[in-house]
């Protein structure tokens, strides 16, 4: 559900750290719904698209389960606000660890990676907004010196 409330630069910056804080504490899948849209979604991830809860959940409870240690740090957020809708273009470093049996010793990636996503008005959350489009491949990764990679 929409309403007509215009999306403030503000506003706009506590829910992109909102989004990236729910990822690094795996919060409850409910909890991320609450971030995105009922509707349209279309998120793409270089493992694949996400076009509703279904594909959403699938996902996240991949990444959630090989994934520790994870922080987003917001580099950079430019926005195009048209009244109830934004289209933001953002930078996110990223780090995490993961291991993968039989090794000996856990992988970490260190990364900062390039995103669009469409944001737009919704009652649906205390932040006012929800995300409809989110892709997470703009760019292609640049990865920090001596870190694994994906």
């Amino acid at each position: 559900m929409s309403d007509s409330t215009t999306l403030t630069e503000a506003a706009i910056r506590r829910f992109v750290a909102a989004w990236y804080e729910a990822l690094d504490f795996h919060v409850p899948i409910e909890q991320a719904y609450a971030l995105l849209a009922d509707e349209g979604l279309n998120m793409q991830f270089p493992d694949g698209d996400i076009r509703d809860y279904n594909s959403f959940k699938a996902w996240y409870d991949r990444v959630t389960n090989l994934f520790f240690d994870e922080n987003h740090y917001v580099q950079q957020v430019e926005m195009q606000i048209d009244g109830d809708t934004a289209v933001l273009d953002v930078i996110v470093g990223w780090q995490a660890s993961w291991w993968e049996a039989p090794a000996a010793k856990s992988k970490r990636v260190s990364m900062d990676a390039t995103q669009r996503w469409t944001v737009r008005s919704s009652d649906k959350n205390a932040f006012g907004m929800v995300i409809e489009s989110y892709n997470a491949t703009v760019e292609p990764f640049k990865y920090a010196p001596g870190f694994a990679r994906l």
